[in-house]
């Protein structure tokens, strides 16, 4: 692709479910059907506009009840070696279990170099000056130049 930067499509469906999910973490520890709520709704924003959540979010949420899974307050985490070495998070609302192997030096492809396309610019840009049409590029450049120059003096 190119080396510009593009504005993020969607970016008002990502603020919302960014919202929800920490809306979701807050309620963990204080109410468990409302943090679910928020979890479902989140979910379900990314699927009504067919966007994919990255897995580092998809492993901190519950699949089955979609509780954020945090450990010692929605979730139990133990390590298991046989048969193979694995991370065991035990949902502690609905008793869901999700078993993630652990290999060493093991990366998800979205940390991986190779995974990165293109980057989105989430900043708004700058708003320019108000430039009249008949001022020629030197001649704002130039009043920049006095402007300096009277709030240096003073």
């Amino acid at each position: 692709m190119g080396n510009k930067n593009k504005l993020c499509q969607h970016k008002d469906i990502f603020e919302r479910m960014n919202y929800l999910y920490q809306a979701s973490h807050l309620m963990a520890s204080i109410d468990k059907r409302t943090a679910s709520y928020f979890g479902n709704n989140m979910v379900g924003c990314a699927r009504k506009a067919v966007l994919r959540m990255e897995p580092n979010l998809k492993r901190s949420i519950c699949k089955c009840c979609q509780t954020p899974l945090i450990p010692g307050e929605t979730a139990r985490v133990r390590l298991t070696s046989k048969p193979v070495k694995r991370v065991k998070w035990t949902c502690l609302t609905c008793m869901n279990i999700k078993r993630f192997p652990t290999k060493k030096g093991y990366k998800l492809w979205l940390d991986q170099p190779a995974a990165i396309i293109e980057t989105l610019d989430y900043t708004p840009k700058p708003k320019n000056k108000n430039v009249k049409k008949s001022d020629a590029p030197e001649k704002i450049k130039e009043k920049e130049v006095n402007a300096k120059t009277l709030e240096n003096a003073s």
